[in-house]
């Protein structure tokens, strides 16, 4: 190959590579505005009730045969045990989160325990509930756009029977897509020419009143 033509093909490449890298982290950009980070449900302000248990718990459990990484446990006991948190302040006049995921589930060694009934509730009306019994993980995705209050309760099915504890490996808030964009500059109102229509014609600029200035010569 001649050194020219070899200089050329090595430029391609360099170019192609720095072009596939700029789409590359332009889409890793875009990608990372439209998934914003999501805030644990227990950094707001939670109240625990109910004659069980309700704790945070940052341990690894195993759920159907699955690792997964606690961050709270609601334990009904013999009844119930429930969690609430107030996620909007009541001066707060726009949403501050959208969606509201709960991930929960029981551990695959608590096989004598009866099922357990879990109820979302948002501002005290019912929203979802999921029954998980032991080596059972479920899933909850809520809209929580109007909502201030979040209370999520585990209830013991057997009115005799020990039920042991709901593991909560997910519960995080997400906050509405905010993501604004730049206001476009203003542009010149475009006149459209109908067909069949005299077009206006265009304005010329009156002839300067003094001479124009001599033209120097440009070196290229």
């Amino acid at each position: 190959m001649p050194k020219t033509q070899k200089i050329s093909w090595i430029a391609s490449l360099i170019t192609s590579a720095l072009v596939c890298s700029s789409v590359l982290i332009g889409e890793s950009i875009v990608q990372a505005q439209r998934s914003p980070r999501p805030v644990d449900l227990l950094r707001s302000t939670c109240v625990a009730s109910g004659s069980g248990t309700a704790r945070e718990d940052n341990t690894n459990v195993s759920i159907g045969r699955a690792v997964y990484s606690s961050r709270f446990f609601l334990g009904p006991g013999y009844r119930s045990a429930s969690l609430t948190c107030r996620i909007k302040p009541d001066n707060s006049p726009n949403p501050i989160f959208q969606t509201l995921n709960l991930g929960f589930g029981m551990r695959d060694s608590d096989s004598r325990s009866s099922s357990v009934d879990v109820r979302v509730y948002l501002d005290g009306k019912p929203a979802d509930s999921r029954t998980v019994s032991p080596s059972q993980q479920n899933s909850l995705s809520l809209d929580v756009s109007n909502v201030s209050n979040v209370s999520i309760e585990a209830i013991c099915t057997s009115g005799s029977q020990y039920c042991d504890r709901v593991f909560f490996y997910e519960a995080n808030l997400f906050r509405p897509n905010t993501q604004t964009q730049s206001a476009p500059e203003p542009q010149p109102t475009q006149q459209f020419n109908v067909p069949g229509a005299p077009t206006s014609p265009t304005p010329v600029p009156p002839p300067p009143t003094t001479a124009p200035a001599p033209i120097t010569p440009q070196k290229y």
